[in-house]
């Protein structure tokens, strides 16, 4: 049963299928003008049986669900049936309207304008198809067809940013592949009157990259991603490096391309692992590094930029004094026209340091206008910048992270000592403060922080600090004066022990977001610039009005309970109970003065709040006191465990007053703040449910006190995220209206961006959606079997750090199917399904079609968890979609996969020998007779057949030769076999499970991993059959399937313990990483007891059963997969064990992924071309061997074989080539049928 919190409020929403947001009136106001709105409001304050408002709700309900939800509206324009039923339903219902409402005038107005709404939106319908025929035919003449996109996925992906807030879907995302497509994208724009905006990682927290209007073509930049290189060029008399990347280069790889090159890119946001260079330049972005070098601003060195007429220009900073810009500093841009190569002047800005950045702040984006600078913190409002060239700087020769752990009752400490420390560095000319960055405890909560100190309590803040300098001696020392410096404020410090401590303190803040976990991922977020020495003043603001709000929250609850208690004295009889109701009904009162009296004199000397001139209280006001705990407030005690005291025993009323408490509780306003310390950037987060519609306007309010307050302090509202649509309230007039002059001059025709930056932009047309609302249904999520999936990826906070790990987010491949915008799309998708089952009297599986496209684009790795700070792991909410797919029978039947998986099942002898030599032998050969016939044609049957065509772009490899059991007859299903090398003592003892792809389709594999293990003298013991793990089966979304064969495989692993307990097995090997993460669900260490499932190559390594052989002269190099089995030692360890070096990592998926490449190979062969990329830039060869630990990888390597030729293999095999010699396996077979294998039965 859901709480009171949980349940719909219909005091703002009655308009059914509202998963948002919004409230009835905002959605009114969406259609409508004021006037209206209020008929609608009148009306319904006058209605008597509601039935004619339910109708019109009804209609109101489908025109916002269908215009939010490509999904919906999609499958409208594809089944007219449905669509010609939904505008009959829609006549009928204001037909009823009319004939319910007496003549009633306001009644007939309002049908009117209903009927005029309706005939646009069903029109709207048959424009659609056109209008996209129109747009695609003009901008297939300025890019690629594959990079033109009108699917539901694409518009959704792009509809919003890591805010979550919304207004509308593009009608189109275009992905160009260079400067030049970029321009005559926007020409295409201006004759087809598209707005534009220009998108990058999607990062953004202030809504700046989020379409306003349906007409709106995105240009997403990602694939504008290279980084060309690194040059020194000539400026002020020396020569300085600088970077010269594309705009859609990741931040976070643009770093570490200039740190593998010995140098230091100093424009580090926090979303590096996402954001890109364009946007960081749009956003004027800067991170942690901004205390020393600045923002982007500070360190752009050039860049270019298409504005609106197509035309490209370049903007290049003269003069550059290589570091961040001063106050007395002039700054000069000088803007040219680029034509053919040729550069023609356009004009020359120059700028003030405090036309840059106010005087006394260390960030301010606030002036938009930069004298008529483009590009530069404009949000995207002017033009698309598509490349740049960035300064760098050189590595100081040491680094010290420190952690301050500040304890005690408020932040002010911690403020203090951020001003002590910049103040300190700041006349400093041997040792540099790098970065100073801070978060207060909510944060500690939120991240589960663990405390670097001693002390058990949890810190009040934490600062986390980097001082860098050439001189190690000054450094140490200055580390040990800032720890000298911080004790007066209550704090521990801890100076990293290496890079790897440092790393270690570093990776807490990188997971901040998880504050809004617990709110399902929604939250305000904004970020103010505040002078250094006032914030100790906005610490103690931010305390002070965190305590108001946890005030005023109690007292919400005491009056809900006190409500509470007034119906309970009324029903109840036994006077017992009334008497105990009285007593808590006094101490509930006398509580609730109290903090209404703290509140209404929070700022008063306690002295005189109390009247009694107490000396205890000091100076301090009423606020102090409570702070330091002079004034005590004990709401848990004094309300709380005193109900429970007072009413024990009363389980009817105990259950009502929690559920109302627990439901008050989490309406509670939390401010949170992390800090650019050394900047004074403050980030204010306010986490908030967005379903909740008086949470969210308090959510507001708050965050408008905290703007207004900074400014009064002196500061700004926005240090680095923007403006945006989230802070246009909030920003001085004079900055609009002095953008808005530039918007004449260079943007005439709001083409770019319209909407943001603009003072007259409704703030009630933007919404977020709410996985809290969908929730309500949660009847209907349980029919449909979707409630257990809406859960597990409800948390997501749109960071984008699952992009960077994830294999289905492609961008040269054209493939963006990264966990962040698949949430997306499943989100919306959930909402159709619920739509479709409130309007049919049946339920409608339709829409888990659209499902197939986003679970075929996950190789099921769980890389993407890792990075995630809500710990979603988008591989299992794929199995989950797959196997829902299953049950619903909403799988698209593939006759290849299926086959396969049934040749997998089959465990007897003689049907694998006839499925090996039908599909492994006879069916791979018919593939290469393929490949090779099609190469001359296959442009033809790529657009014919492209099924086929994906089927043989890549040539199989040799596969099919006999197994193991095979050469030597391991026969039937009631035996095992053991396998000992009697020419050597008895090492240990092991059990083998081959698997599929070691024993049946590359089965040298799984007879390498046996003469390994009997050359060094290890006992082996092999299961009866060909057994398969179950894996394939699991990753197919067959569970059932896959829990029999795992139960199956148990029982046998049982029989198999039962008689060898003599033999004292220790590890299970495996030689394939889906059998390593499949047997890890056997709980194999209650069969064999305490035994360790373990990789062979690992194996042999931990165990040292080999001399080191040295590698070749070249670097080995090697394929890490999706499912490595290298859990223990890992990659670099197990080779430098047997080969004596670390091998080259040719990093990504090969595409094979299992039985992926049977089912669509269209998504296969897309990132086996990211593979051929990798393997030309990083191994520089265009032949050679990839050696990896599984067997469907030795395939997928195998495919390439067109420009770059790649042989797989086996790491187990070569191996065995090393270590055995070339005639390894010859010899083996020979010794085994020589000396026999031991067959033992059940």
């Amino acid at each position: 049963m859901k709480d009171a919190k949980m349940k719909k409020d219909f005091k703002f929403r009655e308009i059914p299928y509202n998963y948002t947001s919004f409230s009835d009136r905002e959605i009114f106001l969406k259609y409508f003008d004021e006037e209206t709105a209020d008929i609608i409001e009148k009306l319904r304050s006058q209605r008597v049986t509601g039935r004619s408002a339910r109708l019109l709700f009804e209609i109101i309900g489908d025109f916002f669900i269908i215009d939010r939800n490509p999904y919906i509206f999609n499958d409208l324009i594809e089944n007219r049936e449905k669509l010609q039923r939904l505008k009959h339903l829609h006549e009928i219902r204001l037909e009823n309207i009319i004939e319910s409402a007496n003549n009633n005038p306001l009644v007939v107005k309002l049908v009117e304008k209903m009927k005029q709404l309706d005939v646009v939106f069903f029109d709207n319908f048959a424009k659609q198809k056109k209008l996209q025929n129109r747009i695609f035919n003009t901008l297939k003449h300025a890019t690629p067809r594959n990079n033109i996109h009108f699917t539901a996925f694409h518009k959704v992906a792009h509809s919003t940013d890591a805010t979550d807030w919304r207004v509308e879907y593009p009608v189109v995302v275009v992905y160009p592949d260079s400067a030049y497509e970029v321009a005559a994208l926007v020409k295409a724009a201006r004759k087809l009157k598209l707005s534009i905006i220009p998108r990058g990682g999607g990062t953004g927290l202030t809504g700046g990259a989020i379409p306003v209007n349906s007409m709106t073509m995105v240009i997403n930049t990602e694939k504008l991603n290279r980084i060309i290189n690194i040059e020194m060029l000539p400026e002020n008399g020396i020569e300085i490096p600088v970077v010269n990347v594309e705009a859609g280069a990741v931040t976070e790889n643009v770093i570490e391309y200039c740190e593998r090159k010995g140098f230091l890119f100093a424009t580090d946001p926090t979303s590096a692992w996402a954001s890109t260079i364009g946007g960081n330049i749009a956003e004027n972005a800067g991170g942690k590094k901004c205390v020393m070098w600045g923002t982007a601003i500070d360190n752009i060195y050039s860049f270019r930029i298409v504005d609106a007429h197509g035309h490209l220009l370049d903007v290049k900073r003269r003069g550059h004094p290589y570091r961040k810009i001063q106050e007395n500093d002039n700054i000069v841009f000088d803007v040219c026209r680029v034509d053919q190569g040729r550069e023609t002047p356009v004009k020359t800005i120059t700028l003030s340091g405090t036309e840059i950045r106010k005087r006394g702040l260390g960030k301010d984006i606030t002036n938009k206008a930069l004298k008529g600078v483009p590009g530069i913190q404009k949000e995207g409002g002017d033009g698309i910048i598509v490349s740049a060239k960035f300064v760098l700087y050189r590595h100081f020769s040491f680094c010290k992270t420190i952690c301050l752990e500040f304890f005690g009752n408020n932040l002010i400490n911690a403020s203090k000592a951020i001003v002590d420390i910049k103040n300190t560095f700041e006349v400093d000319s041997d040792v540099f403060l790098t970065a100073l960055e801070h978060f207060d405890e909510k944060y500690v909560v939120a991240i589960n922080y663990r405390n670097k100190s001693k002390r058990t309590e949890i810190p009040k803040a934490v600062l986390l600090v980097d001082i860098e300098s050439n001189d190690e001696a000054r450094l140490n020392a200055s580390c040990d004066d800032v720890l000298r410096m911080v004790e007066k404020y209550n704090t521990e410090g801890i100076i990293a022990a290496d890079d790897a401590d440092r790393e270690l303190f570093w990776m807490d803040r990188k997971n901040l977001g998880a504050i809004a976990k617990h709110t399902n991922a929604f939250k305000l977020n904004e970020d103010v610039v505040i002078p250094l020495e006032k914030l100790p003043d906005f610490a103690d603001f931010i305390e002070k009005l965190n305590l108001l709000k946890e005030l005023s929250n109690d007292i919400r609850i005491m009056e809900d309970v006190e409500a509470f208690l007034g119906r309970e004295l009324d029903r109840q009889e036994e006077d017992v109970v009334r008497k105990r109701i009285a007593t808590y009904r006094s101490r509930l009162s006398q509580t609730k003065n109290d903090y209404l009296g703290y509140i209404e004199n929070i700022d008063v000397p306690a002295k005189i709040f109390f009247a009694n001139g107490s000396g205890e209280y000091g100076e301090r006001t009423v606020f102090q006191c409570i702070q330091d705990n002079v004034i005590k407030i004990a709401f848990e005690n004094d309300i709380i465990q005193y109900f429970s005291q007072v009413f024990h025993g009363y389980e009817d009323l105990l259950r009502s007053f929690n559920s109302i408490t627990d439901s008050e509780r989490k309406r509670k306003i939390i401010i949170a703040t992390h800090m650019h310390a050394g900047d004074g950037n403050v980030h204010v987060n306010i986490p908030v449910y967005s379903n909740d519609y008086l949470m969210m306007k308090e959510a507001d309010d708050a965050a408008g006190t905290v703007m207004r307050h900074a400014v009064e302090l002196g500061g700004v509202i926005s240090g680095e995220h923007g403006i945006g649509l989230t802070k246009l309230r909030f920003i001085d007039r004079d900055v609009l209206e002095s953008y808005r002059q530039y918007k004449i001059e260079n943007d005439p025709d709001d083409i770019f961006n319209p909407g943001k930056l603009t003072a007259d932009f409704p703030h009630n047309r933007i919404y977020t959606p709410s996985f809290n609302l969908l929730e309500l249904e949660a009847f209907i999520l349980k029919a449909t079997d979707l409630e257990k999936l809406s859960t597990s990826i409800a948390s997501c906070v749109r960071c984008g750090k699952c992009k960077s790990v994830c294999n289905t987010h492609y961008p040269g491949g054209t493939m963006f199917f990264n966990p962040r915008n698949k949430i997306l799309g499943v989100g919306l998708i959930i909402e159709a399904v619920l739509y479709d089952a409130q309007i049919s009297n049946t339920l409608s599986f339709r829409h888990f079609k659209k499902l197939q496209e986003i679970s075929d684009h996950c190789t099921v790795c769980h890389k993407c968890q890792a990075p995630c700070p809500v710990k979603i792991d988008f591989g299992d909410v794929t199995l989950n979609i797959r196997e829902l797919m299953i049950q619903r029978k909403k799988s698209k039947f593939k006759f290849i996969t299926w086959f396969t998986l049934f040749y997998l099942r089959r465990k007897g002898y003689y049907i694998n020998k006839l499925l090996r030599i039908l599909m492994l032998n006879i069916g791979y050969k018919a593939q290469r007779v393929g490949y090779y016939a099609n190469k001359p044609f296959h442009h033809v049957t790529d657009a014919v057949f492209p099924k086929l065509g994906g089927i043989l772009k890549g040539r199989l490899p040799h596969a099919g030769d006999k197994s193991f059991r095979e050469i030597l007859k391991l026969k039937g299903s009631n035996s095992f076999y053991s396998i000992t090398n009697s020419g050597k003592p008895v090492l240990k003892s092991v059990v083998y499970f081959p698997g599929c792809g070691s024993e049946r389709m590359f089965p040298d594999i799984s007879i390498a991993t046996l003469a390994l293990l009997y050359n060094a003298g290890v006992r082996v013991v092999i299961p009866p059959e060909f057994l398969c793990c179950g894996y394939p089966l699991l990753a197919n979304g067959r569970i059932d399937q896959a829990d029999m064969k795992s139960y199956e495989n148990r029982v046998i692993f049982h029989r198999i313990a039962d008689t060898t307990g003599y033999m004292d097995i220790e590890n299970i090997i495996v030689s394939c990483g889906t059998c390593f993460e499949m047997l890890e669900k056997y709980e194999i260490e209650n069969t064999f007891a305490g035994a360790t499932i373990m990789d062979i190559n690992e194996f042999i390594a931990k165990e040292g059963l080999y001399t080191k052989q040295l590698a070749t002269k070249q670097p080995l190099l090697y394929h890490e997969p999706c499912h490595t089995p290298l859990h223990y030692l890992g990659v670099n360890k197990t080779f430098d064990a047997l080969f004596g070096s670390r091998p080259e990592l040719i990093p990504n998926c090969c595409g094979e992924g299992g039985t992926l490449a049977l089912s669509t190979p269209e998504i296969s062969n897309i990132l086996r071309e990211r593979k051929k990329a990798n393997v030309i830039s990083i191994a520089k060869r265009h032949r050679a061997t990839i050696l990896t630990t599984c067997p469907s990888c030795v395939q997928g390597l195998s495919k390439i074989n067109d420009v770059v030729s790649i042989k797989g293999k086996s790491l187990v095999v070569f191996a065995a080539e090393r270590f055995l010699g070339k005639d390894w396996k010859k010899e083996y077979i020979g010794a085994i049928k020589k000396h026999g294998v031991e067959k033992i039965l059940f």
